[in-house]
């Protein structure tokens, strides 16, 4: 039983990378499950076994995303402690999210069709949102502790990721990290 189980984790795993992999180079709108099977090296059926439908392999992708970023800055924000400086913690959280093209990538096509398409999907970043804030919010309360206006920086902080993700993948010019996070600590 326990084989079965890691074999069916091992194949679903499979899937969402190829369907990650797939999604950044096409999108999401033009990713079919025929590609995606085509991609994992699997059948359609087997595909449709473990995801009957896109949007369901669509909400997988965002989960493990949002579980990574998440789960990377709790990390960061654990080992960091007390002693980190407030820039420190801005430019560390900025860094964190934007270090890989890619999941921006995944991020900004989860986004869009979480407002176009997908109103499970849209639900789930309006549950997890308030979180990362919150998880902002609280790395930042470690540096600086009391402050009244320490939820408006981590909303700014989690707006302004959103568009440096956006500026990144557009090669737009934006201001480096390090002065928006001096400028931001200074606040």
């Amino acid at each position: 039983m326990a084989k079965k189980r890691a074999s069916s984790e091992r194949n679903r795993e499979r899937i969402i990378t190829a369907a990650a992999r797939l999604i950044v180079s096409k999108g999401v709108a033009d990713t079919s499950l025929a590609d995606i099977a085509r991609e994992t090296g699997i059948s359609k059926g087997t595909l449709y076994y473990y995801y009957p439908n896109k949007g369901d392999l669509i909400f997988d992708i965002s989960e493990r995303h949002l579980q990574r970023l998440t789960s990377k800055l709790f990390d960061w924000m654990e080992r960091s402690g007390k002693d980190a400086t407030p820039e420190r913690v801005l430019r560390m959280t900025y860094e964190i999210v934007m270090k890989s093209t890619t999941k921006g990538i995944i991020h900004l096509y989860l986004i869009q069709e979480a407002l176009a398409n997908h109103p499970p999907l849209r639900d789930r970043f309006r549950q997890e949102y308030p979180r990362w804030v919150q998880m902002i919010q609280s790395g930042i309360e470690r540096v600086r502790p009391g402050s009244p206006d320490n939820d408006v920086l981590a909303s700014l902080v989690m707006a302004s990721i959103d568009g440096y993700l956006i500026q990144k993948l557009l090669g737009v010019d934006r201001i480096s990290i390090d002065r928006v996070a001096r400028y931001l600590s200074d606040k």
